[in-house]
Formats: C-alpha cells, structure tokens, sequence
C-alpha cells in the first residue's frame, strides 16, 4: 500500500488528528519552537537535553563542529576520545580529523557517527545523505543527493506535527500489516504477522507497527483481534510530503523482487515514448484513474496475499521548447 496505490485509504486531518493527540504543542510548533532533544548524562550523573540543529546544515564537517561545540558545553568532559570510544572508534582523534577534512566516512563509519552524535534514527538518515552529498564526486548523484537533503528538512516540519504519521510513511511494513488487517480480524500474534510478510520484519518490529497503527486508529483490538477502523481523511499536504520516503521503499522492494519472486506472483511492464506535454497530463490523469479505480473495486475483499502496486510515470530527458524543435526541423530540412 502506498499513500494512493490502495484498497485502504489513509483518513486522518492534520486538525483533528493535532486537537485530540498533540494539543497545546501545535501552538509550539507553529512558532518554530521545536522540542526534539537528546539526553547527555555527564561525569556529574545530570542530564542535560541538548537541541540537535542538523537540518540547519548541508555541509557535514560544519554540522560535526557545531555538534562538538554543543556535546562539549553540556559536558566539559567531552573529549575527541571520548566520542571515538563511543562510537566505536580505536583511533582518540577520528572526529578530529574529519571535522578537518583529513579523513572522509565511509558507509560504516556514518552509522558510528549517529551513535556517537547521539542522533535519532530520521537525524540520522539526513546525516548520511548530507555526507554523501558532501562526498559525491559524480555531478548526477550529487543533484539526488542535495534534492533528497531538501526534502527530508521540508519533511522534518511534519514530523514536529505529526510525528506518528511521520512515521508511519517511513516503514514499508506499518501499511503492509494495515492492509492484512484490512482484509478481515486477525490475531493480534506479532510474531506470526512478521513472518507473514516479504521480506520478513521482526517480531519487535511488527510489535511497535501495531502500536503505532492502533494510535493513528488505522486498527483496533478486540478480544485479542486485530480490527479495521474507519477513518478521516488525511491531510493532504503531509500525507503528500511523508509519502515520498514510502515510494522510494516500495520501489526499492520493487527492484528485490526481480530477483526474489516469480511470474506467480509479480508482473513488470516497461515503456519508453516521447510525449507532447499536454499528453503528460492525460496520461497521469489516467494512472490516477486506474489506481483509484482497483481501490474502489477490491476495497474489501479478504484475498489471499497482499499485493503491491507501483505506477510511476517520470520524466528521462528535458523538455524541449518550440523554437528548439523547430530549429532542429529546420537543420534536418536543410541537410
């Protein structure tokens, strides 16, 4: 399921969802004033709440800096050795000498990073692609890389909102088991309902699926059975915003499939054309149709597997204007 590709439709408003959950922060996050803070017990046995301000960066070694400056004021006993230690680092002066730009990160080395840093699991993930944005040599990837840094700080702003509906895009399997629900009662076995899915999820990870599906009511438990519930529509401008990073999994498990699955159970098609313009809004007018056309006609139905449906319709080369078509028409003629 994603946020349109589905039999389930996901109902919720920003205002009701923020009246009834969030209350009085709403006002907070309103006026910029965002709560995400990481503990820092220091020698002393106080903990200290430290803001992190990753997503006022694109460079990494200025965010390790600024990060630095801040571990080390809450904590005078915070040294270059004592991070590699927690990081799990054996050299004493490994931050040092990437905050200098003497040494880059590797893909591990990121993940050690985040622990060190003390970041979450979504500061995390703006991390990686801000040092691979830093790093990237390849002019394309970099692009890919500075849109994706632009969308997950646009993304941040709904996780302050609404921070459940956040994360119910940013796991694959919360829609998965939404979906098996969907299709009738079910019992409330986590450990069986992971093993269910392809690719399999952990019993803790399904255990924490259903906790945050049955605080978004998307389910209901009732008498040790999982249950449907109906609900509002989202909004759709966070809805549309956290989608992104659930498109981009289904895509990645898309591609997993090729070579995991059989004709039994999967089916690509692919095409290439050159289109007018005003053919492209035709042609998503009708992608859209058909979706909303399979979730009105198997809304519903009990089933036998829960399927995935991906449609994507994007863009290979640059529009060319009139004047460069005819231009080129004209070269041809004259040749």
């Amino acid at each position: 399921m994603t946020g349109n590709f589905s039999a389930v439709q996901l109902r919720i408003t920003t205002k009701e969802y923020t009246e009834k959950t969030v209350g009085p922060r709403v006002a907070l996050v309103a006026e910029g004033l965002h709560t995400n803070h990481v503990g820092v017990t220091n020698r002393g046995g106080f903990n200290v709440n430290i803001p992190s301000n990753i997503y006022n960066f694109s460079d990494y070694r200025d965010f390790l800096k600024d990060r630095y400056r801040q571990l080390k004021e809450a904590d005078p006993m915070f040294s270059f050795r004592f991070f590699s230690k927690q990081a799990g680092f054996g050299s004493p002066n490994y931050l040092k000498l990437v905050m200098d730009g003497k040494r880059n990160l590797s893909f591990e080395a990121i993940a050690k990073f985040a622990k060190g840093l003390r970041l979450d699991s979504h500061e995390a993930e703006y991390f990686r692609y801000m040092v691979e944005y830093n790093q990237c040599e390849q002019e394309p990837k970099k692009k890919v890389y500075e849109a994706k840094l632009l969308y997950l700080r646009e993304l941040f702003k709904v996780k302050t909102l609404i921070p459940e509906l956040y994360d119910y895009y940013h796991e694959w399997y919360h829609a998965a088991i939404r979906e098996i629900v969907h299709k009738g009662p079910v019992k409330n076995d986590p450990g069986t309902i992971g093993q269910s899915l392809v690719p399999q999820v952990s019993e803790t990870e399904a255990t924490a699926s259903i906790a945050l599906l049955r605080k978004l009511n998307f389910v209901k438990e009732t008498d040790g059975m999982l249950i449907a519930t109906e609900t509002k529509e989202p909004d759709t401008t966070s809805a549309a915003m956290a989608q992104k990073i659930y498109y981009e999994q289904m895509a990645e498990l898309a591609a997993q499939s090729l070579y995991t699955q059989g004709p039994d159970t999967q089916d690509f098609e692919s095409i290439t054309i050159s289109l007018p313009q005003e053919k492209v809004g035709e042609l998503r007018a009708k992608i859209q149709q058909l979706v909303k056309e399979l979730g009105t006609v198997h809304s519903g139905n009990t089933g036998d597997a829960v399927y995935q449906l991906n449609v994507q319709l994007f863009a290979l080369t640059r529009q060319t204007t009139p004047t460069t078509r005819t231009e080129g028409q004209d070269a041809e003629k004259a040749a």
